[in-house]
């Protein structure tokens, strides 16, 4: 069962790599996103590669005519940027 059951919705989730604390954690947190998510749905980006973006996220929306269509409230219901790291892995 994946997360996004709903007729005509779907969903994806990007993973900041690495993750966990260790390989055993690593691999747990994997093991669940994969019970979660089907594999075309999870986008693992690397830690240092996905900062840029996350930090600069509002001016990438407004500053990219291709993107102004698409990301408005009427086509997305949310965002949700968590970050619960506490100190590097």
């Amino acid at each position: 069962m994946t997360l996004c059951d709903g007729v005509g919705s779907w969903s994806r989730i990007l993973v900041e790599k690495p993750f966990g604390s260790d390989l055993t954690t690593a691999e747990q947190l994997e093991k669940q996103l994969c019970e979660l998510f089907t594999e075309d749905q999870i986008y693992r980006i690397d830690h240092y590669l996905a900062k840029d973006a996350i930090e600069n996220i509002i001016s990438l929306r407004f500053a990219n005519s291709i993107l102004s269509d698409s990301w408005n409230g009427s086509r997305i219901e949310s965002i949700a940027l968590r970050l619960f790291e506490s100190q590097d892995v």
